[in-house]
């Protein structure tokens, strides 16, 4: 384990039945200003649009923008900006102007994001891959060059310089996804991965053991974040109890996005961009979920402190990190958490958990 092991807390910002939208962002503001004052080191949110309940942290830059001017210490990531829905010249100025208004404390994570906003976006999926590729190339050189020029798949363009300028020398970069291939140019650029979420930790160790691999290879050093829905409460029964509504609840309601993909029409150009995954029927098996499949399958970690530090252990043990960073589980009625006990896990975390893994 490492003795400079960081901790984060990621949100997806879901907005839930029985939520406004308005009280979901105000929410992730108030346990973001909560994750400061307890120490963790950064606070992550996804770049998600269209889909409420998986997520509708649609403006992350101006979240942590404005959660800056609340805290002193704590961090910031997205995860990820899904680069192919912008034009990367225009995100890059955005980025520099919440790096500045947060004081340098920005990290940058760079993604395809899910396939399901392609439609919703009104693009087709055929243009993620190379837009992606071009978008991480353009946004780089757009913060760390000046009268930069450019010849690509979408974007030509000389002698430009993009404004306001960083504070950050070397601005740490995060990829995610499941994807050993993209996580080489993390690699072969000295970029750390972040992984992990609702997915289970299987579906992401092979690529986390690529990347790994590319790292030796290129001769960098790999930065690794990993990330652990948790449920954490000081009477085991009680929180048990919760967990059983919480745990399928959290599931269900996030995997309601798939629903809206053409999968069957749609499969073969599916497959055919690298969004394989969702012309399965692993999101659709996720909505059917049951709690003891939940917790069985490591999906989500609920128990005590002791319990949840001894679990954390046991993990760390068998994959080395760099950070370790929870996800708490959402609010909402019909089966979700209330603000005092999504507030609660990550008091507990902090100060029971964290301790004892420094």
């Amino acid at each position: 384990m490492s003795s400079d092991l960081k901790f984060g807390v990621y949100t997806e910002m879901n907005c839930m039945p029985g939520m406004t939208s308005q009280e979901a962002i105000w929410d992730v503001m108030k346990l973001i200003e909560q994750s400061d004052q307890l120490g963790y080191d950064v606070y992550m949110t996804i770049e998600h649009h269209f889909y409420e309940t998986f997520g509708m942290s649609s403006n992350p830059l101006a979240v942590f923008s404005a959660a800056a001017q609340r805290t002193e210490n704590i961090r910031f990531r997205t995860l990820c900006h899904t680069l192919p829905l912008h034009n990367p010249l225009i995100l890059a100025g955005e980025i520099a102007t919440a790096e500045v208004l947060t004081n340098g404390r920005l990290d940058l994570g760079f993604g395809r994001g899910h396939s399901w906003l392609y439609p919703a976006a009104g693009l087709p999926y055929e243009v993620s891959q190379p837009r992606y590729a071009e978008a991480v190339e353009l946004v780089m050189k757009a913060l760390t060059e000046e009268n930069f020029s450019h010849k690509g798949y979408e974007y030509d363009v000389e002698n430009v310089n993009v404004w306001p300028k960083l504070m950050q020398k070397d601005i740490p970069v995060y990829l995610t996804g499941t994807s050993g291939k993209s996580f080489g140019t993390a690699a072969k650029k000295g970029w750390g991965i972040s992984v992990g979420g609702p997915a289970p930790y299987p579906m992401f160790a092979p690529a986390i053991a690529e990347y790994r691999e590319a790292c030796a290879a290129a001769g960098t050093t790999p930065v690794v974040s990993y990330i652990q829905p948790v449920l954490i409460g000081e009477d085991e029964n009680k929180v048990t109890e919760l967990a059983k509504t919480a745990c399928e609840y959290f599931y269900r309601n996030i995997s309601k996005p798939i629903t809206f993909l053409d999968q069957e029409g749609h499969q073969d150009r599916l497959i055919a961009s690298g969004y394989g995954f969702y012309a399965s029927n692993a999101m659709n098996q996720m909505m059917e979920l049951t709690y003891e499949q939940i917790i069985e399958g490591g999906m989500v970690w609920v128990g005590t402190p002791d319990q949840i530090r001894r679990r954390t252990e046991d993990f760390l043990s068998s994959e080395e990190l760099d950070e370790f960073a929870i996800q708490v589980l959402p609010r909402g009625e019909g089966g979700g958490l209330n603000f005092a006990q999504m507030q609660e896990t990550q008091e507990l975390f902090a100060t029971k958990v964290m301790p004892g893994l420094k």
